[in-house]
């Protein structure tokens, strides 16, 4: 089945850290991480630090639809926690998550989904943060 990875990155990250801390910064990180985990409520889904303030979320046998609904469902229980964050443009921590999805899996292929998804957050990032983007997948033959 298809393969769908997410990666989330904390909106204004760099700004919290540098308002609270980088203890607070590290607690805030787990409150995120620990909510992505618990969102997710299927046996093989995961969810990985990845980077700084990057998280990576592999969903097995899920579509593109599938991987995005996955993601706003995320996205909306970070934004629901309402940590409080003064530099965000809400008020609260937030997350942008660049999604995609793929037919089979290679090794050839993991790398350029982790590429795919990561122009898909670049793109969530320049657009206004605290939202979902996807990256369409070309067709493979």
């Amino acid at each position: 089945g298809d393969l769908g990875l997410l990666l989330c990155d904390v909106d204004c990250f760099k700004q919290f850290n540098d308002r609270f801390g980088h203890q607070a910064g590290d607690e805030c990180l787990r409150l995120v991480a620990r909510c992505l985990a618990s969102t997710l409520d299927r046996g093989g889904d995961l969810v990985a630090r990845y980077g700084g303030e990057e998280f990576v979320v592999i969903l097995p046998d899920t579509t593109l639809g599938g991987s995005i609904f996955v993601a706003e469902r995320l996205r909306q229980a970070i934004a629901a926690m309402q940590i409080p964050h003064p530099d965000s443009p809400v008020g609260v921590v937030t997350i942008s998550i660049g999604v995609t999805s793929s037919p089979a899996l290679r090794d050839s292929l993991y790398q350029q989904l982790i590429r795919d998804a990561d122009e898909a957050l670049y793109r969530a990032k320049k657009s206004g943060r605290n939202r979902v983007v996807h990256q369409p997948q070309p067709a493979h033959t």
